[in-house]
Order: C-alpha cells, then sequence, then structure tokens
C-alpha cells in the first residue's frame, strides 16, 4: 500500500516560505528546506551538511548552477541517502541526488538551510564536466570535492556560469519523480498552510502555531479533517512550472476584469500568464492584473489604495487595517475541464497583520513588473491545495476552502 506521510512544517526559517525538515547522508544531518514549486532542485548549504563524514555519498561529473527570482548559488551534485518525514511514514531514497552549495550568494534561503523543489525536470538541470575534467586533467574526474574557487557573489556566480554554458547539460529527476519512481510514494503532494509571513504577535514566533502547517507527501484528498467543502479543480497547463491560465481578476463587488494573455514572444520560455508557486510569499502580479486590483479597490473605496501605498512607502499599523471592511479578491482561472473557477482570496491573507513588527502589517500583493502572474502563499492560505501530479497531461491543483484545526 502507498505511504502517505503527513510532515509538519513552519514558514519560521525562510520568513513566510514553508520549510520541512530532512535527514541527509549516512550521520542523518537534520536540514530545514525550502518546499518550493517554483523549482525542482534538492540543494542544501555546505555549511550545515558537511558531506566529507558523509559515507553514503558518492560523487559525480555533474555540477548545478541555479538562479531564482531572488538569490542564486552554485555547487557539486552527489547521490546520497535522503530521508523526508518522520516515524514510520519516514520516507526514504538510498541514492537521492542532492546539489551542496559551495557557492552561494549570501542569505539565499534566508535562515533555511537549503531548498527542496518540487516541480518539473525541466527545472532541474545539471551540467555534465566530464569532458572539462578531461582537458584540465582533474582528478579524480568529479564534482565533489569541488574544483573552482570563486568568491560569494553575482561576479563569482557568473563566471561559474559563463564556463558552465559551454557544457552539455542534462534533465536530473527531481526528488519528488524519484520517490515515485523507488520509494512507492503516489505522485501527488498537497499543502496546508496559514501564513505568508510568519506572524511576530508572540514572544515565540518559531513555534507560535499560527506560523505551522503540514505538508502531506503522497497524498491529499484523503487528509479530511485539513479542508472543507468540495474540491475546485485547476488546470495545469504545462510541466515548466505549475503553469495555469488566468483569465480575470474582480475586487469585491466592482467590475469583473480581464487578465491579458501572455505576450506571444514569451510562450515558449514562460508557457502561460500565471503560475502557482509555493516559493513566493506573496502575490506578485502582472502590471495589468495589479492595476485591475487596484482600480477594483478603488471603486468600492479609494481610501483602500492610500492606505495600500502607505503600506509599500512607510509601513503601517494593524490598529489602521479594519480588516472586516475589506473585500475578498477573486482571481478566475481555467478549470481541470474548461470549467470557470473562482479562488478567493481574503482580506486576512492578503493582509499579513504583525508581519513586520509586533502591531505593524504588510500588504502581500504587488506588482510584479512581468508579463507573468505569480500567485503564492497569500492565495494558498485560504485553501487546502493538493498538487495532483497523476491526473491529466500536466496534472491538476485542487483547492478546498481550508478548515481550521
Amino acid at each position: 500500500m502507498p505511504i502517505i506521510a503527513r510532515i509538519p512544517i513552519t514558514n519560521f526559517y525562510a520568513n513566510g516560505d514553508y520549510t520541512a525538515q530532512i535527514a541527509v547522508g549516512s550521520e542523518r544531518t537534520i536540514v530545514n528546506v525550502i518546499l518550493d514549486t517554483g523549482s525542482s532542485t534538492l540543494a542544501v548549504k555546505s555549511s550545515k551538511y558537511n558531506p566529507s563524514k558523509d559515507r553514503a555519498l558518492r560523487s559525480t561529473s555533474y555540477a548545478q548552477d541555479v538562479r531564482y527570482g531572488t538569490g542564486g548559488w552554485a555547487g557539486p551534485l552527489v547521490t546520497t541517502r535522503v530521508s523526508l518525514g518522520v516515524g514510520d511514514k519516514a520516507v526514504s531514497l538510498e541514492e537521492a541526488y542532492l546539489a551542496i552549495t559551495d557557492a552561494s550568494l549570501p542569505d539565499n534561503f534566508g535562515n533555511a538551510d537549503g531548498i527542496l523543489g518540487i516541480a518539473y525536470k525541466g527545472l532541474n538541470q545539471a551540467y555534465n564536466l566530464a569532458t572539462y575534467f578531461q582537458q584540465q586533467e582533474v582528478q579524480p574526474p568529479v564534482s565533489y570535492p569541488w574544483p573552482f574557487s570563486v568568491a560569494n557573489s553575482s561576479t563569482g556566480l557568473n563566471q561559474l556560469m559563463s564556463l558552465f554554458q559551454t557544457l552539455q547539460f542534462e534533465d536530473i529527476p527531481p526528488y519528488i519523480e524519484q520517490l515515485k519512481q523507488h520509494g512507492g510514494i503516489a505522485n501527488k503532494f498537497a499543502f496546508y498552510t496559514l501564513r505568508s509571513t510568519p506572524s511576530v504577535a508572540s514572544e515565540n514566533p518559531e513555534t507560535a502555531p499560527i506560523n505551522q502547517g503540514i505538508f502531506v507527501l503522497g497524498g491529499g484528498e484523503e487528509q479530511a479533517d485539513l479542508y472543507t467543502g468540495p474540491f475546485l479543480n485547476v488546470a495545469v497547463l504545462d510541466d515548466l512550472y505549475y503553469n495555469v491560465n488566468l483569465k480575470a481578476v474582480q475586487v469585491g463587488s466592482s467590475a469583473i476584469k480581464a487578465v491579458a494573455p501572455l505576450p506571444v514572444r514569451l510562450k515558449q520560455t514562460a508557457i502561460t500568464n500565471a503560475i502557482v508557486d509555493s516559493g513566493t510569499n506573496s502575490l506578485a502580479l502582472a502590471p495589468d492584473v495589479w492595476k485591475s486590483v487596484l482600480a477594483g479597490f478603488a471603486a468600492i473605496d479609494p481610501g483602500f489604495v492610500t492606505l495600500i501605498q502607505q503600506a509599500a512607502a512607510t509601513g503601517i499599523g494593524n490598529a489602521s487595517i479594519e480588516l472586516a471592511k475589506w473585500p475578498d479578491v477573486e482571481f478566475l482561472l481555467a478549470g481541470a475541464h474548461g470549467e470557470d473557477v473562482r479562488l478567493r482570496v481574503a482580506p486576512q491573507t492578503y493582509w499579513q497583520l504583525d508581519a513586520i513588527a509586533p502591531g505593524q502589517a504588510l500588504f502581500a500583493m504587488e506588482n510584479g513588473n512581468m508579463p507573468q502572474s505569480i500567485l503564492g502563499l497569500p492565495l494558498m492560505n485560504n485553501y487546502y491545495t493538493v498538487f495532483d501530479r497523476s491526473q491529466d497531461a500536466y496534472g491538476i491543483i485542487r483547492f478546498a476552502a481550508i478548515k481550521a484545526l
């Protein structure tokens, strides 16, 4: 019978993004990794995991160089034992691909120890350095121990990228796909989350219940205590990211505003006009969507826009935000069967109270300044969200109203 692992997660270490603990190598080193549907690589900081003590490690000739919207790193790709989950529900792979971030921008993962990308294999590319090692007479011809000496800076990473881009690269199976192939895990997972930034209202935010969540590996719909009502099924339209089609947006009772399609020049690289991304702690909206959202707020109460602008410019106190007066924001997406699916973002999630300091509020929507909208945690916080990769060509994302525990 397939294993379903229910794993505790927290938004504390990565300042909003949710992390889970994994055990790495023969020494079972515990590290906190960001669970990110916007990437596919499993990587840990070299400062948190000592590969020289790992008897399960096997070196390869591959290296990875990964850039995010903010941050980036490079390092060797090895295989080793990696376990996710606790107790009898833990799942392990004896030869999981793992990158070690030997060259990294400062504070790349916040206070987290690495990242576990849970998107598709097209985002998990590695460069084969075998020919380069032969030409440079590197012995042994493997990427670990790391044979490059570069500064932990943008300049240093760019130097490596210039080298790597001359070499052959390959798609490496992400951890989630290796689990499906070798670990007896169904090809799905789910998130139960409440916040997109840590609440600092309590004296100990690290243990505050509102900052905790649940990651369900290998399951979703059977966790009936985490949601209520039926699921709404959104079509995933490509396996680059979790690509979806955002059709329209509506703020409260204001007019529904159609959303522009992705420009034709970006079809090959971005695929669709929106993605669902657990690794983004805001709603980073395309400029036309952001403009429509602000216009919708202004149509209901011009003072709403003033407060949003104040929050961005100088910060704003909780007391200035009367949540009961603010409307829901609804996003209209293409459903799994061609239907329109309306997903609601409540004021309690697009306004994050006690987010910057006790008594200070953060507005969790912004102009992403790109034609593609990134629908991050402020959307997922309203729903128990199941990423079912086993359905249809690329999978579907199921949303059901979240239930308070």
